[in-house]
Parts: structure tokens; C-alpha cells; sequence
């Protein structure tokens, strides 16, 4: 591990254990879609931290084993996508599986750390936290249907922290039509462009599920 790294652990291990400050400053209320800004304090403009509540609440969350696992492991995979029991989530999952499989490494999801539906307010803070730990971020992508789509505009915001470790496995459709269907969604297009343009080369197209398990091996 190199001192870079080192620090960057050192930083998100403080963002889990220390509490927000009283001089902080509220951040943007449309910082990300669906959080209210003023229930986030912000130490700086380019970091959401925690009110004491949420602090403890995401204490509960990310500890243990799994929350050990990833700051020891090598290679640590942040996938991202659309969640659910159908499809899309069935393959994202077995992005996750594939990928931690490997040697030295993990590979982990934000859905993987208990956090539900109704604490939204815990899902930016904690995100950040596993982005900061992930030493590559993926994306599987094959429509805007879903609560996945914060996530890009999470990365659009952060996507010069992550350009350099970012990878998009995006789902292209033979059919035109179903394909402008799957992503029909202005603003998370707008997004996804921007996304592409910083990742470059490391989008990588997939049809199938068999496709996407070729995708896979060519993230390193």
C-alpha cells in the first residue's frame, strides 16, 4: 500500500468515527436529488459530512468484518447500478461476485451494508465513504430505471476524484427504439455522457449476460 492510500483510509476511517462540526456550513440542498441539505453538515464544500444522529446511525452500518475486509483487501471493487431482485440487479450482482472472486481483492455494493429505503438521508454519506475505500468504481448500466440513478449524479459531481479509477459497463440494445427506451432520461444522460468522456476507454459495451461476463475480465 502506498502513502496515498494510507492517507485515504486515515480519512475515511475519520469520516466514520468523528462527529460533524458546529461551525459547519449547510451544503447545497440539490446537491444530490432527493436529499435534503439541511439534515447533511458540511465541513467543506467538496465533502458531506454528519449530523451526530446520522453519525451514530451510519456507525451501525458500516463496521465489522465486512467494513475490514474491504480496507485490507488489495483490490477493492465499488459496483454500482440498479438494484432489485429482477434482471438488471441479477446481473449487477454477478458483476460483484465475479469481480471478488479475484485474488487479493472484494467487491462490494451500497445495498450490501443494510442501509433501506427509508434512509436516504445515510445513502450519500455512506457512498462517499465507500468511494473513498474503493480502488476502482464500476458501473453496470442498461437503463435509467431505478434508484441508481442518484448514483451517477453522484459520480457526475465527484467525476474528477474518479476518473482515474471509474469503469462503465453499459448495455447497448440492437433495437434502437428499446434502447432510447432503457435511457430515456435527460438528466442522467447528461450525466452518463459526462461520465464517458472522463472513464474514455474504460467504457466497455455488453449485449448478453455472456458479453457482460467478457466485459468483466477486461476490468483489471
Amino acid at each position: 500500500m502506498d502513502d496515498s492510500e494510507g492517507r485515504s483510509h486515515e480519512g475515511t476511517r475519520d469520516a466514520v468515527t468523528d462527529g460533524g462540526s458546529d461551525d459547519a456550513t449547510t451544503p447545497d440542498p440539490e446537491y444530490v436529488d432527493g436529499v435534503d441539505g439541511s439534515d447533511l453538515v458540511a465541513t467543506d464544500p467538496d465533502s458531506l459530512s454528519l449530523t451526530p444522529a446520522q453519525h451514530e446511525r451510519l456507525k451501525d452500518h458500516l463496521h465489522g468484518d465486512r467494513l475490514t475486509e474491504i480496507k485490507y483487501s488489495d483490490v477493492r471493487y465499488l459496483v454500482v447500478g440498479r438494484g432489485g431482485d429482477d434482471g438488471p440487479g441479477e446481473r449487477r450482482r454477478l458483476v460483484r461476485d465475479l469481480l471478488a472472486d479475484r485474488r487479493d481483492a472484494t467487491a462490494f455494493m451500497l445495498e450490501d451494508f443494510g442501509l433501506s429505503g427509508d434512509q436516504i438521508d445515510l445513502w450519500v454519506p455512506a457512498f462517499e465513504i465507500l468511494c473513498a475505500q474503493a480502488t476502482h468504481v464500476v458501473g453496470v448500466l442498461e437503463d435509467y430505471d431505478g434508484g441508481h440513478v442518484w448514483e451517477l449524479g453522484y459520480l457526475y459531481h465527484e467525476q474528477s476524484r474518479v476518473r482515474d479509477i471509474l469503469w462503465l459497463l453499459k448495455r447497448v440494445y440492437d433495437d434502437p427504439d428499446r434502447g432510447r427506451d432503457r435511457y430515456d432520461n435527460g438528466m442522467a444522460a447528461a450525466h452518463l455522457a459526462a461520465l464517458e468522456r472522463a472513464a474514455g476507454d474504460r467504457v466497455i459495451e455488453w449485449r448478453s449476460e455472456s458479453s457482460l461476463r467478457r466485459a468483466v475480465d477486461e476490468v483489471p
